[in-house]
């Protein structure tokens, strides 16, 4: 017979096949099919852990319920031997207290033993349990006859009962016992199978381990050998593409990648020209740039020299010309000539900026400090335009920031509210901390700027509405602005819906001198125009309006009252009184809470607090003399005691 073998070329045509062909495939399959061999094998092996688990779950539930069967067998024996005891102690001593343990046993007995039918799980336990509980009546009854013995003679007949009862127990103490021995074969062999199934289940484990890293290792070849490669081939294409070199990339199939090489290759000679031309242009930029602020530079500064003589002679002959229409001209000409020179600064500044010229040294600034100077700097303007300034600051915020140029963006912005505000209105100043920022806030009544408008808000020289108004303005002061806040790693802000900017700056705590200095300036601030002023913190009105009536009547002496804990504490950051007055039952909280927050802050500690109240327990009294009070007064009150206690206490 003539056996033909197949030749070797033909037999690894069909493996080249199937090579192209998975080559051929596109990412997508292929992803799917890298990601699925090993999803598959780790699905497996979670499914027979699952099984594995819920096994192991029962017989550990199994184990449980058999060790508490143990132990509710070892409590019934313990409670019958405390009922014998109890009812023994009784006979030997007379005392019916020993009888209370039989009562409470004869209580818990039965639910202990109807809980231990329903959990026992084994026909022979259930047996042996149905034995004991004709020896429990049994033993209880004869407990409960004993338990009603009061002779203190031993007769006959209660000898006969307590014999048998002792012999109702040991046979109970036989069946408990052997119905312990029993439950305790079944807990060791529960035990064993718990054991035995986390041995499956370790073995279990490591073959879904095993099989999941065979698995992911088939896959990760298969990824490597067909994706990972190409990829790296192009990721390597990329290094000479940024650096605008040509390629030239094999394409070995029709897939994405192969596709992919194909258009990298073209598009890699029009991206050449693209980063030429992208450099040429940056060059170009950067040198317009830096021409533009060189001029900017220069022209303000040539201009500076001649308006310089300007000034200097205008102001010279305002001084030399008496009142009149001559002096009101040589006025205008310094007023323009003023004006140009701000102009002129702000330019010079603007260009410093943006070149990098300038470099901003930044410090821990007190913030509430600064805007109080602000305020005092800003409010003469709002006279002019009957606008008021109204703020609320909180204390302490500290800032790092460059103090001049903080005071010079906050007064810009104040300036452009009262400028541009409706007349007779109110100006908003708020300062808070949130977060690690502090928050500047400058709104006016009016209706803001309007949406299509914003994107030139901040651009230099452009005067969002100056043909509608006759207000000067050079246009730079937001732009200015805003590069100052940049500089001082903050930022600038305006709202959607209403007239409001702000400004966030990065809050820092302050030096330690500077808080020193700041904690003497707050002791020593004058409270208000009168030589003494009073907090009274009192939430009944007419409690309030019998203390103003005595306290008005004395000329040197001025009163402040508030309702509430928050706004006593709102009070005491703006001004240090003289005296508290403070009444224990408020809205917000017991007065004990104001006492507290005085007593632990070192800038009010110094100040004298009394107690104004219709509570007169003596505990109440001593516990808030201890805490710092300096007198305490019980309502109704003694106008006379009130008026000399007063006095006491300012003059300390």
């Amino acid at each position: 017979m003539n056996h033909t073998q197949p030749s070797p070329a033909k037999s690894f045509q069909p493996l080249a096949w199937v090579a192209q062909a998975w080559q051929d495939l596109p990412l997508g399959i292929k992803g799917v099919c890298v990601i699925t061999l090993p999803l598959l094998v780790l699905l497996a092996s979670l499914g027979s852990l699952y099984v594995r688990e819920q096994e192991s779950t029962q017989l550990e539930n199994k184990l449980r319920i058999a060790l508490q069967n143990q132990r509710d067998i070892q409590r019934v024996h313990t409670l019958l031997i405390e009922a014998s005891t109890g009812v023994r102690d009784y006979l030997l001593t007379g005392d019916k207290h020993f009888l209370e343990i039989f009562f409470q046993v004869e209580n818990k007995l039965p639910d202990i033993l109807k809980a231990l039918n329903v959990q026992l799980d084994n026909d022979a336990q259930k047996a042996r349990l149905a034995n004991i509980y004709p020896l429990v009546d049994q033993n209880l009854h004869d407990l409960r006859t004993l338990s009603e013995y009061e002779s203190n003679i031993a007769s006959d007949d209660l000898i006969a009962k307590f014999k048998s009862q002792v012999s109702t127990l040991d046979k109970l103490r036989f069946e408990i016992e052997r119905l312990n021995a029993e439950e305790a074969i079944l807990v060791a062999k529960d035990q064993q199978d718990v054991v035995d199934q986390r041995q499956r289940h370790i073995f279990i484990t490591l073959v879904a381990a095993v099989s999941g890293i065979i698995g992911s290792i088939l896959a990760v070849w298969l990824f490597s050998g067909t994706i990972v490669k190409r990829v790296r081939l192009l990721r390597d294409s990329a290094g000479h593409l940024a650096k605008a070199e040509a390629l030239d990339l094999p394409s070995s199939s029709r897939d994405e990648l192969g596709q992919l090489s194909d258009e990298l290759d073209h598009a890699s000679q029009l991206l050449v020209k693209n980063i030429t031309d992208a450099v040429q242009a940056r060059q170009e930029a950067e040198e317009a740039s830096a021409s533009k602020s060189m001029f900017l530079s220069r022209t303000s500064h040539e201009l500076r020299t001649p308006l310089n003589a300007i000034l200097g002679f205008a102001q010279l002959l305002e001084q030399d010309l008496s009142p009149g229409k001559q002096r009101d001209n040589v006025s205008l000409i310094l007023g323009a000539g003023q004006h140009l020179l701000k102009l002129i600064n702000e330019v010079l500044e603007l260009a410093k900026i943006e070149s990098g010229e300038i470099s901003l040294e930044l410090s821990p600034t007190a913030v509430t400090t600064m805007l109080e100077e602000a305020r005092h700097y800003i409010a003469p303007i709002g006279k002019i335009r009957d606008i008021e300034i109204a703020s609320e600051i909180s204390p302490e915020l500290w800032a790092l920031a460059n103090r001049q140029k903080l005071l010079q963006v906050v007064l810009n912005l104040l300036s452009n509210a009262l400028k541009y505000g409706p007349t007779s209105s109110t100006v908003r100043l708020n300062a808070y901390r949130r977060d690690d920022n502090i928050i500047i806030e400058v709104q006016d009544d009016g209706a803001g700027i309007p949406a299509k408008l914003k994107e030139r808000l901040f651009t230099p020289f452009d005067r969002l509405g100056a043909e509608q108004t006759k207000v000067e303005g050079t246009g730079l002061g937001l732009a200015l602005s805003k590069q100052i806040m940049l500089a001082m790693r903050g930022s600038i802000h305006v709202a959607e819906d209403k007239s409001l900017f702000w400004i966030e700056i990065p809050a820092c705590a302050p030096h330690a001198e500077s808080q020193t200095v700041l904690q003497l300036q707050q002791k020593q601030r004058v409270p208000l125009s009168q030589r003494h002023t009073i907090l009274y913190v009192e939430d009944n009105a007419s409690n309030r309006a019998l203390v103003e009536a005595i306290i008005q009547r004395q000329g040197d002496l001025r009163i402040h009252c508030v309702s509430t804990i928050k706004d006593a504490k709102r009070y005491l950051t703006e001004t240090i009184p003289s005296l508290v007055l403070i009444d224990l039952h408020l809205p917000d909280g017991s007065g004990e809470r104001l006492v507290s927050h005085i007593q632990s802050d070192a800038n009010y500690q110094h100040i004298p607090m009394m107690i104004l109240s219709a509570d007169a327990l003596p505990n109440t009294i001593e516990r808030l003399k201890n805490a710092g009070v300096a007198h305490y007064i019980t309502k109704p009150l003694n106008v006379a005691t009130f008026n000399k206690k007063i006095r006491e206490l300012l003059e300390t």
